[in-house]
């Protein structure tokens, strides 16, 4: 059963024309060159600014994309169908997020590439090592969401969810780097995508403080998940 789920998901998203259309058109038009313009012609700095938005979208589209396909599984009850076959709901979304992870993350490359050969963007000094921080903070994350909507279960927490992801893209280091905000704002690292995406824009303002945060925030949330799904399966 997990095995046919499994391959039903990935048909799904990579046969989803919404999907599609989202990504290669809606996608650059409505996001991607109305900042390119303003990089261009403001002169902002940045580093990396149209990519790190684009990873960005990227990571939103999981989050949404996991939270309406779990949202979907607990008001139909496939988390008991799912518990049935011997294996946990949790470990069942974490394979699943993993995979729409990383279908999302091959689409998202596809586009970049595309927009990098046509020189519509410019990539400077784009690291590996900060691209599999966000994909490992944003798999944390999604799975702490999820683990909320199983421990609330029939209570509505997408208005949250919503604004919640609105506030992780403002004070995660995507457009602008933390230290902008200032001196205090350091606390803003124990956000688990801060510090992946102000590695990814070449932060240089990073000493020891901040990886310590990063760890101690992806450490809770792990807590805080396997904490809910035994809330939400008691």
């Amino acid at each position: 059963m997990i095995g046919a789920v499994t391959l039903l998901l990935t048909k799904k998203i990579l046969l989803d024309k919404e999907n599609i259309i989202q990504t290669f058109v809606r996608i650059p038009f409505s996001l991607i060159f109305p900042i390119l313009f303003l990089v261009r012609f403001l002169h902002l700095g940045q580093n990396n600014i149209i990519v790190s938005v684009m990873i960005w979208t990227c990571c939103s589209t999981v989050f949404f994309d996991s939270y309406l396909i779990a949202d979907y599984e607990l008001k139909n009850n496939y988390a008991t169908y799912i518990t049935l076959t011997g294996r946990s709901y949790y470990s069942f979304r974490v394979l699943s997020n993993c995979l729409l992870l990383a279908i999302n993350a091959m689409l998202y490359s596809i586009l970049i590439g595309i927009l990098i050969l046509l020189e519509v963007v410019e990539v400077k000094q784009l690291a590996f090592s900060p691209l599999l921080l966000i994909a490992f903070s944003v798999l944390i994350s999604v799975n702490f969401i999820n683990s909320l909507q199983i421990k609330f279960k029939e209570k509505q927490i997408f208005n949250i969810f919503n604004s919640f992801i609105d506030i992780l893209f403002i004070v995660s280091g995507i457009m602008f780097p933390i230290h902008f905000f200032g001196q205090s704002a350091t606390f803003l690292y124990l956000i688990p995508t801060a510090l992946p995406f102000s590695l990814l824009n070449g932060e240089t303002e990073i000493s020891w403080i901040e990886p310590v945060l990063f760890i101690l925030s992806i450490s809770l949330i792990v807590y805080m998940t396997n904490q809910n799904f035994k809330a939400g399966n008691g």
